[in-house]
C-alpha cells in the first residue's frame, strides 16, 4: 500500500498561498485591541523585519508562518472567518 503526503495550502490574498502545516497561528486584529497581552505581541511584531503586509491598509488578520528556521508575519485584509472557511 502506497502512502501519499498531501499538502494543503491557504490563499491569504495578493496571489500568496502558504502551506497550512506551517501556520503557527492566525489572529484577528480586533482581538488585539481587546487583550493587553495581544497588544504587547503586536508591538513586538512591529519591531521585526520579516513582516509582509498585503492588507492595502485594511488590516484584519495577522498570520505567523514558520517553516524550518524562517518565520514570517503576514498582515492581510482577509478576515479570520474567511480564512477559516478557505481552510476546508
Amino acid at each position: 500500500m502506497e502512502r501519499y503526503c498531501v499538502n494543503m495550502y491557504l490563499h491569504i490574498g495578493k496571489d500568496i498561498v502558504i502551506n497550512q502545516k506551517d501556520i503557527v497561528f492566525i489572529l484577528n486584529f480586533n482581538s488585539i485591541e481587546e487583550n493587553k497581552e495581544n497588544e504587547k505581541l503586536l508591538k513586538e511584531i512591529k519591531k521585526k523585519e520579516n513582516i509582509i503586509d498585503i492588507s492595502n491598509g485594511i488590516q484584519k488578520t495577522i498570520i505567523l508562518v514558520k517553516n524550518k528556521e524562517l518565520s514570517n508575519w503576514y498582515v492581510t485584509n482577509i478576515s479570520t472567518s474567511t480564512l477559516y472557511k478557505r481552510k476546508f
